[in-house]
């Protein structure tokens, strides 16, 4: 896999994460993926560029830490679905060829 399949998949994973858990933070969204904080901070930061997620803060009270959460928006809901079909496409294509592989040394060994 080249590096712009690699960032699919984290950016997949990133959006799913958002979906199911919107109140995690970036540390505890780094650690789950088993990504830095710093490229976590950078998926979060192009996903929200990109309008795919929003940002809010859930704390009203000004002394406490700001607490944000993470909102997928419907353009980032479009693009969970399109890269969900692409890595099955290409899971898909993975399948395929390993089975032609298996068949014609299952075929050769007879």
């Amino acid at each position: 896999m080249d590096d712009n399949t690699f960032l699919k998949e984290e950016t997949l994973d990133v959006i799913k994460e958002i979906e199911d858990n919107p109140a995690l933070n970036q540390r505890l969204l780094s650690q789950k993926l088993n990504i830095s904080l710093g490229k976590t901070n950078y998926l979060l930061k192009a996903l929200v560029k990109k309008g795919m997620v929003k940002i809010a803060s859930f704390s009203k009270n000004p002394k406490k830490t700001k607490k944000l959460k993470y909102i997928l928006t419907p353009k980032g809901l479009e693009q969970k679905i399109k890269l969900t079909y692409h890595f099955l496409r290409v899971k898909e294509v993975q399948y395929n060829k390993l089975k032609k592989e298996y068949e014609n040394c299952a075929g050769s060994s007879k």
